[in-house]
């Protein structure tokens, strides 16, 4: 017999209930693809306008005729195959790039609006139609990190930079203004996170330590503590257009510098750090207690935490994203490994809508989107990157993708997990 005309038992099952049909082996030819298959699911379903699908086996998107399949994986069509299926996610698109100055570090989307930190020292926040909104100043070099502030009628948001500072801005009614900085730190800050009350930010910095800040705005200048017995005791310069911030915790395990901190979606007293000692940290806020470490081989570039799926997602020196689950014990134990990117993983980010989806972006100069239940990326964004500038950072907001590097410009995709 012809093997385009060979027939195998297929076991279709799927994880969304919407989409959940009778699971008893079937027959089908050998020569499906994913076309194929998706009508056979379509059929059964009843559905009167098809809806694409992707296929799995064995955790890797199926690419290829179930045919080449089991002849790759030296299988015979005897074998009865678990096939699961999803509904596919659209390749993301292009909808926009917006030029700026300097490199990009830090980008971040929150209801419309866009937030940008750049080398230049400056902080943007851009609306939808391309137009750059206000210019955050008062950072004396490089901004490294940018977050939004969770709930406000007026635009709230903060600035980590290589200067050690974090500066809290508030824009409403065309005007911008710097609210408070925050002093303490002695090394630049990497990372900058608020937690999901909106009444607290974490700040992660080359000095090996991660502060917790309030988001209240100061009455009155905030005297330095320092924990330094030296002599030399830091002064605070008053400035007339800021308040000075210093009160805060501080949470100290990391040896050298905690490049990334993110906060648990579902407790607000639970935050997770990475760094250049390879580890990735748990801490319990109020009681500046590391709960757990875990360890890994390289560097900790970025660290994300998904609320839906519970996991956290970290992007490495060699190439790899990680993903771990911080309810297990210490130790070594990545949940999956998942590769793809040829340079550093920079920026991590989960889909906001999605336990599966996440985007990655690289000194390879791409952006991937994976779909964890494949070892392999979804797609790989490189747009006309010719030159493969290194990508700084990527951040899903709903249903766009942002991602910012050395090409200077902010870009915008339209994803949809």
């Amino acid at each position: 017999m012809d093997v385009d005309q060979e027939q195998v038992q297929v076991r279709f099952v799927s994880r969304q209930p919407e989409y959940a049909i009778n699971n008893a082996a079937i027959l089908v030819p050998s020569s499906f693809r994913r076309y194929g298959l998706s009508e056979i699911v379509n059929n059964l379903l009843g559905h009167e306008k098809p809806i694409p699908f992707e296929f799995f086996i064995d955790e890797q998107i199926l690419k290829t005729s179930i045919a080449e399949y089991l002849a790759a994986n030296r299988l015979s069509t005897e074998n009865t195959l678990t096939i699961e299926y999803v509904e596919s996610m659209l390749p993301p698109t292009s909808i926009a790039a917006y030029q700026h100055d300097d490199w990009i570090s830090s980008v971040k989307g929150k209801d419309g609006l866009f937030l940008t930190g750049s080398y230049d020292g400056m902080t943007r926040l851009w609306n939808s139609s391309g137009e750059c909104v206000t210019t955050f100043q008062g950072h004396s070099n490089a901004v490294k990190s940018v977050a939004f502030a969770q709930a406000s009628e007026q635009v709230i948001a903060y600035s980590g930079s290589l200067d050690h500072s974090i500066l809290a801005w508030k824009y409403s009614n065309g005007t911008a203004e710097c609210l408070f900085e925050c002093k303490g730190h002695k090394g630049s800050v990497e990372s900058i996170a608020v937690d999901p009350t909106g009444e607290y930010l974490a700040s992660a910095s080359s000095d090996g330590t991660v502060k917790v800040w309030s988001t209240s705005i100061p009455a009155q200048d905030e005297t330095m503590h320092e924990s330094s017995q030296s002599t030399k005791q830091r002064k605070t310069t008053p400035k007339a257009d800021r308040k000075i911030k210093s009160r805060n915790t501080t949470l100290e395990g990391h040896v050298g510098a905690v490049n990334a901190v993110v906060y648990d979606a579902n407790d607000a007293n639970t935050v997770y750090t990475g760094g250049w000692d390879h580890s990735i940290r748990s801490w319990d806020v109020e009681q500046q207690v590391n709960l757990v470490t875990k360890n890994c081989e390289k560097v900790v570039m970025d660290v994300d935490y998904s609320g839906l799926a519970r996991l956290i997602a970290t992007g490495h020196s060699d190439n790899s994203l990680r993903l771990w689950d911080p309810r297990t014990e210490e130790g070594t134990n990545v949940k999956m490994t998942l590769r793809g990117h040829s340079g550093w993983i920079s920026s991590v980010s989960w889909s906001p809508s999605s336990e599966y989806s996440l985007c990655s972006g690289s000194y390879d100069g791409t952006v991937r989107v994976w779909d964890i239940r494949s070892k392999g990326p979804l797609y790989t964004i490189s747009d006309d990157n010719q030159e493969n500038d290194k990508v700084y950072a990527v951040d899903w907001n709903g249903k766009h993708i942002l991602s910012g590097g050395e090409d200077k410009k902010l870009r915008i995709y339209q994803a949809q997990a």
